[in-house]
């Protein structure tokens, strides 16, 4: 007689409730890659026939604005691999050949695309944390022709609470307007798992920028945020390069700014934004499940704008031309006919004159902080028109609605 199986414990907590991601029949979609015009300001985003969930967990109510009609523009840049997030070890019990999502609804709790350490820790626990500590501003970009529609989200970071400014002790807890309690780690945990709201057909992307008034204040934790999330160098134009190059050769650096990369200071000041998204991904042979995070560049950001400003705080010094000198000073200098005192007292001025313009050299450099917060361009220039990402998508479903947990009731 076989044994019994045992019976399982019946859960004590329940996850908040979410709209489980079922699989549904697979649906063609044609003209997925079509791009859009590229009037700066107006232009929609040019994904509008992707399948994606027209449910938006961020965002305030924004109106549909008028529609502009399709116009021929340059490729879109490429998505590059930023970082892998190694989730668990796929077990016996799991094929590694079926497909990562259909592994990850099994998982991961419904509606979730994370392991929540507590039940409560939705999505919208953490959005929460992240707006009522005014951290970021998330705003949703709608298809102007089906406004039920979410793009995107974009994500622009106002500041960076440091552990000092949060409180004395970490663990001490604070209140959200709903009631639930969080500490400083749960607000490091804030930032990292924002960005796990997904669209059902794996198109969601996210539009990542420093807010204007951005202080370029950073806690030594984000350096690893950066190199998960930020954009790599690869992605970056070749004017944007040189002018980061510029600005570490001309700018003063505190000793906190040097822990940075140059990079991260340089975007952070001039508000270079970029694009983001993730999917996951197994590695068969060794039966790693993963998050793989991807960027790319903005293509339609206007690298003259900023150029402006850098050149500006970071002048570049002429070169000064020869020039001969005068009679007066030709004689002066002669060490013909001159006594060893005369030849002495000449060496004198010259070495005092080298010094005083080495002084005048070291003054005249820029003395400004490396990172201040300056207005390059207003946010709407940027919001309603970016080029949006090539999806990566493992099997393309009639999608289901993502519960709204993220969106604020007034």
């Amino acid at each position: 007689m076989s044994p019994s199986k045992p019976n399982m414990p019946k859960q004590i907590v329940p996850y908040p409730s979410c709209t489980p991601l079922t699989v549904a029949t697979p649906l063609p979609v044609t003209n997925r890659f079509s791009s859009l015009g590229s009037t700066v300001g107006q232009i929609r985003p040019s994904y509008q026939s992707t399948l994606v969930a027209s449910y938006d967990p961020f965002a305030v109510d924004i109106p549909a604005g008028p529609s502009i009609p399709a116009a021929m523009h340059k490729k879109s840049s490429p998505y590059l691999p930023k970082s892998n997030s190694h989730l668990f070890v796929i077990e016996p019990i799991y094929d590694i050949h079926t497909n990562p999502i259909e592994i990850a609804r099994h998982y991961f709790p419904p509606g979730f695309h994370y392991m929540p350490s507590s039940p409560y820790k939705s999505l919208k626990y953490y959005r929460d944390i992240l707006l009522e500590t005014k951290s970021v501003e998330i705003k949703p970009i709608k298809d102007r022709d089906n406004p039920g529609t979410i793009l995107y989200h974009s994500l622009y970071i106002h500041q960076i609470v440091s552990q000092e400014a949060f409180s004395s002790r970490p663990y001490e807890l604070k209140l959200l307007q709903s009631q639930l309690q969080y500490n400083y780690a749960d607000y490091i945990d804030a930032w990292y798992t924002i960005f796990l709201h997904q669209s059902e057909d794996f198109s969601h992307s996210w539009f990542i920028n420093f807010d204007n008034k951005f202080k370029c204040s950073f806690p030594y934790w984000f350096l690893h945020w950066w190199e998960k999330h930020g954009p790599v160098e690869e992605i970056l134009p070749v004017s944007v390069l040189q002018l980061i190059h510029h600005y570490t050769k001309k700018a003063k650096f505190s000793a906190v700014d040097l822990f940075f990369p140059k990079q991260l200071l340089f975007i952070a000041r001039y508000k270079v934004p970029w694009i983001l998204k993730w999917s996951y991904r197994v590695t068969k042979d060794v039966r790693i499940f993963a998050r793989q995070f991807s960027v790319k560049w903005w293509d339609k950001f206007e690298v003259e704008r900023i150029a402006r400003y850098v050149y500006n705080d970071l002048p570049v010094e002429p070169v000064p031309l020869p020039v001969s000198p005068s009679a007066s000073v030709r004689s002066s200098l002669s060490v013909e006919g001159k006594s060893k005192a005369e030849l002495r007292e000449i060496a004198t001025q010259l070495l005092r004159q080298a010094s005083q313009m080495d002084d005048d050299e070291d003054n005249g450099s820029p003395s400004s902080s490396s990172c201040q917060p300056i207005s390059v361009k207003p946010k709407s220039w940027y919001e309603d028109s970016q080029d949006p990402m090539t999806p990566m998508i493992y099997t393309l479903t009639r999608p289901h609605p993502v519960p709204d947990i993220f969106t604020r009731q007034k």
